[in-house]
């Protein structure tokens, strides 16, 4: 998933990276299924936390994966 053309990364960096990457598709993947199915104003407490985790992912890929959409 990362640019392998860089290879200043160990194996094992370039693992976490991608299990970092990984992961926040998978946040920003849930927001956008309960989107999809569920919808929101059933509970706040879920409805809170995918979304902040959704929010906290796209950060996390705007600062470490700028080059990614």
């Amino acid at each position: 998933m990362i640019d392998k053309g860089t290879n200043y990364l160990t194996k094992k960096q370039q693992q976490q990276l991608d299990d970092v990457l990984k992961m926040c598709n998978k946040a920003i993947e849930d927001q956008k299924k309960r989107e999809r199915t569920l919808g929101y104003g059933l509970d706040d407490y879920t409805e809170g936390r995918t979304v902040g985790a959704a929010n906290l992912a796209r950060r996390i890929k705007r600062i470490v994966f700028p080059h990614l959409p």
